[in-house]
């Protein structure tokens, strides 16, 4: 189970504060939030502003990622560049091998532009994505770069 796993709690009491709800007792905060399936996970700040999301059960392997590539999403469309860039390079270099790693490595690529209009560091992170995810759909996406 993923949610009692004890690193998946210790890492939501470090950097969330946990809600569940009942979507099919508070159908109006579901029609907020546009739930629709269960479990959703939604990435919020503190005024209930959505920045991420992700539907359906995953191994504690896979959920941390997933949270802190939230994490680096919310810092990211905030302006929060330096944020973004630790959260983000954080899910590549500590979950490289999961599902959400390629579009962290992108992102990053994002944050460190936006951080400093350094094209070079840009063009660098999407290099490494080409090179250490071919087969994403987020390399695809940057194949115009030139090695």
């Amino acid at each position: 189970m993923t949610y009692p796993d004890a690193t998946v709690a210790d890492y939501i009491s470090k950097n969330f504060i946990p809600l569940q709800i009942n979507v099919q007792t508070n159908s109006e905060i579901a029609g907020k939030y546009r739930v629709f399936w269960t479990p959703t996970i939604l990435v919020l700040d503190s005024n209930g502003t959505g920045y991420y999301r992700f539907n359906g059960f995953l191994p504690p392997d896979e959920f941390i990622p997933q949270l802190e590539f939230g994490l680096g999403m919310m810092a990211l469309e905030k302006q929060d560049y330096k944020t973004a860039s630790a959260h983000l390079k954080s899910v590549v270099e500590k979950y490289s091998k999961s599902n959400i790693a390629p579009e962290a490595q992108y992102w990053f690529g994002v944050s460190e532009y936006k951080a400093a209009h350094n094209v070079e560091a840009l063009l660098n992170a999407w290099k490494k994505l080409r090179k250490e995810y071919p087969n994403s759909i987020w390399a695809l996406k940057v194949s115009f770069v030139k090695d």
